[in-house]
């Protein structure tokens, strides 16, 4: 049965318009990022050039108060400050639009429908996380682009290429590692082992020829004591301090501090007031245990909504990506608010299963659960304007019902599989 044509116009217009509309709000950025260049207030950029330049220069990378970064990423963006800091400024701003549009165009391989609401929807609900990306300078959006292509390379079977974004990604900035325990879960370990070798030669080898060796490992090992070992070792987010701790930190571990500790959520150069939100006393001891206790359990949500058997089913493997794309944001140190752009793919998902009533079978509790999840990530974007909607973890627990909704839509569609294949298997047993 073919739509009518009214129906057909509606679905050819939808697209168009959502283009235009996407055209219309990066124009107003780019004025915006004028404005902002205009009136020198450059963030994370000017990090950026600054790092770069060192390396043109030959100058130290070690104890540089905004730069939490291994050496790798200073040399790969070095070229560029090559350029003048004006042509580097507009360049670094175009680069990230262009790696905004790919993380949708990924996205859509990834969910594969060619309804526009699952294009357009998720869109809407993150933009403003992209936007903070670009205003900021930040480097999410590239984190999120090579992760959703290492997604795309295993939805396609091709392990060995999946490991070269995530090995990349991994060796810029160590915030998307922890996906390395998916691929030991599913037992993806051509993609492992290439991820590791592709990180270790971003890390060791790449930089060497610019940095020199000894002194590359050196920055590297210093950059590990800094960043990473006091998240291993004391559950810290680096050398970030109190300010790990303020509202704009989503993480369920800044989160479940400052709702089970007396701490000031406020920072500075955030909010001038003190913001206390907590509901408990906990020692800092008590609250690590209740992390690890929570984070546990996030895992035993996820093995038990996706099974031990790799799914064949591409909308169910789509469901978990995106849940792995929630995990990794729950679980870091660090989770600002413009790391949430990584949650284009998990709400692309959840419209997705929610539009495709005939085509992915759900119960309707699961169905509704998955539409509460959409309202709260809307509600959560609202709650930007609220500094103690913040403290108190408005996009940290958005994020956690949505990663409940889609375990459970997992879990149906998994037993759905599973009850299509058993007559199957009993029909082959018969025949032979």
């Amino acid at each position: 049965m073919t739509a009518p044509p009214e129906a057909r116009r509606e679905e050819t217009a939808l697209p168009r318009a959502a283009v235009l509309a996407a055209a219309a709000m990066f124009g107003l950025v780019t004025v915006a990022m004028v404005g902002k260049f205009l009136h020198h207030d450059y963030k994370d950029a000017e990090v950026w050039y600054d790092v770069g330049r060192r390396v043109l220069e030959g100058r130290s990378l070690l104890r540089l108060q905004h730069y939490r970064y291994p050496p790798t990423f200073a040399v790969l963006v070095a070229p560029l400050c090559l350029l003048p800091w004006s042509a580097f400024f507009f360049t670094w701003y175009a680069l990230n639009v262009a790696l905004c549009a790919q993380c949708v165009r990924l996205t859509m391989r990834l969910v594969g429908s060619g309804d526009p609401r699952v294009l357009w929807l998720p869109a809407v609900m993150v933009v403003s996380y992209a936007v903070d990306n670009l205003f900021l300078g930040q480097t999410n959006l590239l984190m999120t682009a090579l992760l959703y292509w290492t997604m795309v390379e295993l939805a396609r079977g091709r392990e060995w290429a999946a490991g070269g974004p995530l090995g990349a990604s991994i060796a810029m900035k160590v915030f998307t590692f922890p996906w390395v325990a998916y691929l030991v879960y599913r037992g993806r370990w051509r993609a492992l082992v290439s991820t590791l070798a592709v990180c270790a030669f971003c890390l060791l080898v790449l930089p060497a020829p610019v940095r020199g060796f000894g002194r590359n490992l050196y920055e590297v090992k210093d950059w590990g004591e800094r960043v990473v070992a006091p998240y291993l070792d004391r559950g810290e987010a680096g050398d970030w301090g109190q300010h790990a701790l303020d509202f704009g930190n989503q993480s369920l571990q800044a989160v479940l501090h400052r709702l089970l500790t007396r701490t000031d959520a406020s920072v500075a150069a955030r909010h001038s007031d003190a913001i206390y939100v907590n509901v408990a006393a906990l020692t800092e001891s008590q609250v690590n245990r209740v992390l690890l206790v929570a984070m546990a359990l996030l895992a035993v949500v996820f093995m038990a909504a996706c099974g031990w058997r790799r799914p064949k089913d591409p909308r169910q493997q789509a469901v978990e990506f995106g849940m792995s794309a929630i995990l990794l944001m729950l679980i870091s140190a660090i989770a600002w608010t413009y790391f949430f752009v990584m949650l284009l793919l998990p709400i692309a998902v959840a419209v997705r299963l929610v539009g495709a009533r005939y085509i992915v079978p759900l119960r309707t509790s699961t169905r509704r659960m998955l539409i509460w999840a959409l309202w709260a990530q809307g509600l959560a974007v609202v709650s930007l304007g609220s500094a103690h909607a913040r403290a108190m973890g408005s996009l940290c627990w958005a994020a956690v019902l949505l990663y409940a909704a889609l375990a459970l839509a997992c879990r149906e569609m998994r037993r759905a599989a599973s009850a299509v294949a058993a007559p199957e298997i009993s029909e082959s047993a018969a025949g032979r």
